[in-house]
């Protein structure tokens, strides 16, 4: 399957039927649901995506929601409006997508590589003498993120790029004769002449009934949810009531040192300049010009042309030192020159500048580093121990009172949020808590009133524990406090009913043969024109983009419906308009080149749209909405 892909990449003939989807959106990766596929059947508060042999949780969502939000600096609210929760969806959904193909394919990513590309990841992160395990897991506790999940995600992603490559395996430039139609299909210029028919002039003869209200709001109920709400109380286990009772004699700190004294011994080093080439040559000129008096840095510069063969002075104990090497630079003397010597790296040139003597940190040194170490080690020990205290008091039937006052824990109310912890006027109550709010929330729902959660530890170190103060259950707003608006709406959505008759009738009257003037003086309305319309610039009001779509795909001089705003505008394309390309090899070298850029991720998001008819995802817009959008009021 993958030579297919690959052999196909490289066929002229997808590469032109790719072309009309550069300038445009690739469409939709997943359906939006406004209907029932949520309804019935489904938990639709606890799942925002799903499709075959795919389920994407609200909790599990949200925990990568706020950490991608993290990094950008916007609140979850402001993401919504901008349509950013959509695509952070739309690109989990992906994700999962191709992890699936992938798995099928057998692309399973080995132990091994996935643990080296973890240590590339961590290699940065060690700063300050903190190990590279001890800097990753810093990171991952402060996003919340278990180290399996990392893993796995690490493991998921690899696979995920291995079947990418592959896909795209093969892509080359397109033709300057089909960059030239796509120029002309980008810049195309088409204009339109029309007249509107708006849902807001449309007439009704019909006044709703009390029974049209009623359905109205059964069909519509969901609009008017009130979300459950939760209080409740956190009780916070922290270091510093542990840390107090803890002591730390000079005895156990000279035993611990004596226990640990291999720890504190450094074998002898040396200090080295080198540098690597490739050619024997260049390595004998250089050891010739450094015994000559010159600096090695000089040497290579002076027969290389460039400063970085030279690797600079370091310091290694003799295991840290290739093979070939290690031997003859710990039997030279020091201020010895070295070489050539041949290893896989190529022809090495050394100088030892220094020979560092064994040496052994003494108690003194090593003292206060080694107080803070043990200390840390007590505290979250005593820590653990006090955590699982306080989850078998609660687990026994104590009240958290009685276990706060006695342990000396801190309390903290929360009240009238929702899943996403968003009180009703639309505040975050969570946000202190970043990578650890999503346990913390799943928590406060899975618990009924008046029992307390198990403990669960924190990011930072803290334990926690929740207390379920209060619950309202989801509700609607009554029909009697939303008729006045369910009436506006009614009658709203008859006069769209009414001017979608009316537009067609005058669509119809259109293609009996009547002219456009005609057409628009029967309906009472005035011609206007739309022109130097283009494919690739958002049109002015009341065109709208699907309506552009439609003026793209209709035939100059065709009668048009086009769906535009509250409305509609009946009319025709009067002319087409495409640039000359014999004057334009600036601007089509500049689509060659984008296209180069652009084809690969173009013939991705193929891929998986195709594969988005086999899965069926689709997205819960409801509960985004309710989670994300702006809060109902009470």
């Amino acid at each position: 399957m993958l030579k297919a892909l690959r052999d196909g990449a490289k066929s002229g003939f997808l590469k032109y039927i790719l072309l009309g989807f550069l300038a445009l959106a690739t469409g939709g990766l997943v359906l939006t649901d406004m209907g029932g596929f949520f309804r019935g059947g489904v938990v639709s508060n606890n799942i925002v995506a799903k499709g075959k042999g795919i389920e994407i949780s609200t909790v599990q969502f949200d925990r990568t929601v706020r950490r991608v939000l993290s990094r950008q600096g916007i609140a979850p609210q402001e993401a919504y409006q901008l349509g950013y929760i959509t695509q952070i969806l739309q690109g989990e959904v992906q994700t999962l997508i191709l992890t699936r193909e992938a798995s099928k394919l057998g692309l399973n990513v080995s132990d091994d590589t996935v643990l080296a590309q973890i240590a590339k990841i961590a290699e940065p992160l060690a700063q300050g003498g903190t190990s590279k395990k001890e800097a990753l897991q810093q990171v991952l506790r402060s996003q919340g993120v278990s180290e399996g999940e990392f893993i796995q995600a690490v493991r998921q992603e690899m696979g995920n790029d291995l079947f990418r490559g592959a896909l795209i395996s093969g892509v080359e430039t397109i033709s300057k004769e089909q960059a030239s139609d796509l120029y002309q299909y980008q810049n195309e210029i088409r204009d339109v002449r029309g007249f509107t028919l708006m849902d807001k002039s449309a007439e009704i003869t019909q006044e709703p009934t009390d029974e049209n209200i009623q359905k109205y709001y059964e069909a519509n109920k969901s609009d008017f949810l009130i979300s459950e709400k939760r209080d409740v109380t956190v009780a916070t286990l922290k270091k510093e009531m542990v840390i107090k009772n803890v002591e730390i004699t000079e005895d156990e700190l000279k035993q611990a040192y004596e226990e640990t004294i291999d720890t504190y011994k450094r074998p002898e080093q040396r200090t080295l300049q080198q540098s690597i080439v490739d050619l024997q040559t260049d390595a004998q000129d250089i050891v010739k010009k450094v015994k000559a008096g010159k600096s090695l840095k000089t040497a290579v510069k002076t027969v290389t042309g460039n400063a970085s063969p030279y690797l600079g002075e370091n310091d290694f104990e003799q295991g840290g030192l290739l093979e070939e090497i290690s031997t003859p630079v710990f039997e030279a003397e020091k201020g010895a020159i070295i070489g050539p010597i041949q290893t896989a790296l190529g022809w090495h040139a050394l100088v030892l500048k220094d020979i560092i003597e064994p040496q052994t940190t003494s108690f003194d040194k090593a003292k206060a580093a080694l107080r803070d170490n043990m200390l840390q080690e007590r505290v979250f020990e005593d820590l653990i121990e006090a955590a699982n205290t306080l989850d078998d008091r609660l687990a026994s039937g104590e009240e958290l009172e009685s276990v706060v006052a006695e342990m000396g824990l801190t309390t903290q109310k929360f009240t009238n949020f929702n899943q996403a912890g968003i009180d009703s006027k639309g505040k975050d109550l969570f946000g202190e808590y970043q990578g650890d709010r999503a346990q913390i929330l799943e928590a406060a729902f899975d618990f009924e009133q008046g029992e307390s959660s198990p403990v669960v530890e924190l990011a930072d170190g803290r334990f926690v524990t929740v207390r379920i103060d209060g619950v309202v259950e989801k509700s609607y707003q009554p029909l009697e406090d939303v008729k006045a608006k369910l009436t506006t709406r009614w009658l709203a959505a008859q006069k769209s009913l009414a001017n979608k008759q009316r537009a067609q009738d005058a669509l119809a009257t259109l293609k009996s043969g009547k002219t456009l003037d005609e057409v628009a003086k029967e309906y009472g309305a005035k011609l206007t024109s739309f022109k130097n319309l283009k494919r690739a610039q958002t049109p002015k009001a009341p065109i709208t983009l699907p309506a552009l779509r439609q003026i793209y795909d209709a035939q100059q001089g065709a009668p048009l419906k086009l769906d535009v705003q509250n409305g509609y505008v009946i009319g025709e394309v009067t002319n087409v308009t495409l640039p000359n390309v014999d004057k334009a090899d600036k601007e089509i070298e500049a689509v060659m080149a984008e296209t180069t850029q652009v084809l690969p991720q173009e013939i991705i998001a193929q891929y998986i749209n195709n594969l988005s008819a086999k899965y069926k995802v689709k997205i819960n817009d409801r509960v985004l909405k309710q989670v994300y959008g702006a809060p109902v009021e009470n």
